[in-house]
């Protein structure tokens, strides 16, 4: 893999990289520091490139980078991996454009194509000329997500840019810390300077440049996918491991966030009925029988292991994916410059990994997944930002969101348990990658069907509609928005991008309309949570003639909060 950081200043930047606060309180009542009990509290809800992700308020695509380099010379092979570090910080500061991390992407060195006497050259090709004549470079197909307005007319071809230095070996002795973001935990230096790079400072006075990123494939969203409970109650059992990484620096003591994120998660159980069992191979275990499966949560404290450079309890991170169904990681990401996800040896089975640490997408879905050699039997929740959360509030309702389908005929979805994380968290931050192709449903495989087959181009027809339209309160008449279709051609697939503003949409129930067939594409999903900005496949429209009305319904169904249909888009594929 390459690496861009040495492995000892990782090591030592640890404890900057984290990102997690301490919310919980060990010795207080679970609805006060720690917030309410996940697991106790109401639900609203009864070999491809790409990373199957999906997310209520974003879409993953794949970008081309393309910029120039000087000064990389016998470094040209990695350079452009390593300035496209840059790009990630860049662009993950600005809270839109989310970049998969360079640094640890396999396959970036085969991508790479260097410009040379006007003709497009493969690194292979490149390998041998003059390191002077690789100024100019570009990286195909690499995975990024775009929230919230970036994604919308997420089309191939759409130009997104990047500040980026073009001498990026010199940044440190060109610019000192004028082109960075202050840190208190990591200082400066050559090697970390992307990670803190920040070219809107004032007097950042080094030669910069706008590195391109261009859309070069979209991928469809899922409305409705599912964690494979298949899989998971197969044999009568479901198991899970919460490590609790240290968070603080020296001595573990009862203090450190991790300790208190332990004792807080063991209490949660123990008020949902689950029962300790004693003595636990290691750690503390809970169980609890739940729907058809008896469930185990097992407790990893930061002794039992304190991050990923804890080498010396390596066999306890071993034990946890070894055994477990389900597992959670909260602490350190270590500037995504830890093996620890590379070395263990994956199980076969079934796995659902909730990843707390900093910039989990970028840098660890890959070797995680490269372990489990494929999706089949993996689905991985990730954050791509530094995440200020901890288990407690990203893998608390993530955890109590799953257990409950266990007991509600399956019926929680990825969606559900998603909104969840972003009402608990307060952002759309977390995604999940690995299950926009699950074939479970609580009505039977989504899988039995024939598909396109992945890769080939399906001709679409696109219809957009920007009339803003009013949704009344608490009215069952609702609003409607149409599309007037002039074509005719047989529809074998349908999607629609959704703007609606409101600020409850656990109140709206929206419906596609089209030749006497409609499919839900909203209901009353979310609880509070504010707008829905996202694209939905639909079925029960296969087969029919295109041209037409398309009739877009949305119904409030309370009173108090309001909102509008700001636009919308239908996607035929023909």
């Amino acid at each position: 893999m390459l690496r861009t950081l040495a492995r000892s200043l990782a090591l030592a930047a640890v404890v900057a990289t984290g990102c997690a606060n301490d919310t919980t309180d060990p010795a207080g009542p679970a609805d006060e520091a720690a917030g309410a009990n996940p697991f106790t509290a109401g639900s609203g809800s009864g070999g491809k490139e790409d990373t199957f992700y999906t997310n209520p308020d974003g879409v993953e695509v794949e970008v081309d980078l393309e910029a120039d380099i000087e000064g990389a010379g016998w470094r040209a092979a990695q350079a452009p991996a390593e300035l496209g570090q840059y790009a990630v910080t860049y662009l993950r500061t600005r809270g839109e454009f989310y970049l998969e991390s360079l640094a640890e992407h396999v396959g970036s060195r085969d991508r790479v194509e260097w410009r040379v006497d006007g003709t497009w050259l493969t690194a292979a090709e490149a390998k041998e000329l003059d390191a002077s004549k690789l100024t100019h470079f570009r990286i195909r197909g690499v995975n990024a997500v775009l929230l919230h307005s970036a994604q919308v007319s997420a089309e191939v071809g759409k130009v997104f840019t990047a500040v980026v230095p073009r001498k990026p070996y010199s940044v440190m002795a060109d610019a000192g810390d004028r082109c960075a973001e202050k840190d208190d935990h990591i200082g400066l230096s050559q090697s970390v300077y992307w990670y803190q790079w920040n070219p809107d400072q004032p007097g950042c006075d080094i030669a910069l440049q706008d590195m391109t990123l261009t859309i070069s494939r979209t991928f469809p969203s899922a409305q409705a996918v599912y964690p494979e409970y298949d899989k998971l109650v197969a044999d009568g059992k479901v198991t899970a491991v919460v490590l609790f990484g240290q968070i603080g620096d020296g001595a573990i003591t009862d203090a450190d966030p991790g300790m208190r994120g332990f004792v807080r998660m063991g209490s949660w159980l123990e008020q949902a009925g689950f029962k300790e069992v004693t003595p636990a191979p290691l750690g503390r275990r809970f169980a609890k029988h739940i729907g058809q499966a008896d469930v185990e949560v097992d407790l990893y404290s930061p002794h039992e292991f304190s991050g990923l450079g804890d080498h010396g309890h390596f066999a306890n991170f071993q034990k946890a994916l070894s055994e477990h169904e389900i597992v959670v990681y909260d602490g350190h990401s270590m500037l995504g410059a830890s093996d620890f996800w590379a070395r263990p040896d994956y199980p076969s089975f079934y796995q659902i990994y909730l990843y707390g640490g900093c910039l989990g997408y970028e840098y660890y879905v890959r070797p995680i997944l490269d372990g489990k050699g494929g999706w089949d039997n993996l689905d991985i929740m990730s954050s791509v930002v530094e995440v200020s959360a901890n288990a407690i509030d990203f893998a608390g309702p993530a955890l109590a969101g799953l257990f409950r389908g266990l007991e509600n005929n399956y019926k929680v979805s990825w969606r559900d348990l998603l909104i969840a994380v972003r009402q608990r968290v307060g952002d759309s931050t977390f995604g999940a990658s690995g299950v926009r192709d699950n074939c479970f449903s609580p009505d039977g495989s989504r899988c039995g069907g024939s598909t396109p087959d992945d890769g080939e181009p399906v001709a679409e027809a696109r219809f957009d509609s920007a009339q803003p339209v009013a949704i009344p309160d608490d009215d069952a008449a609702g609003a409607a928005s149409v599309i007037e279709v002039p074509d005719s051609f047989t529809v074998h697939r349908v999607s629609v991008d959704l703007t609606v503003r409101h600020t409850w949409v656990g109140d709206l129930r929206v419906v596609l309309e089209h030749g006497g067939k409609e499919a839900v594409i909203w209901n009353q999903e979310g609880d509070s949570a504010h707008d829905i900005v996202a694209s939905f496949d639909l079925g029960g429209f296969d087969g029919v003639d295109a041209v037409g009305p398309w009739t877009l319904r949305l119904v409030d169904t309370a009173a108090q909060d309001e909102g509008k249909l700001e636009r919308w888009s239908l996607v035929l594929g023909k």
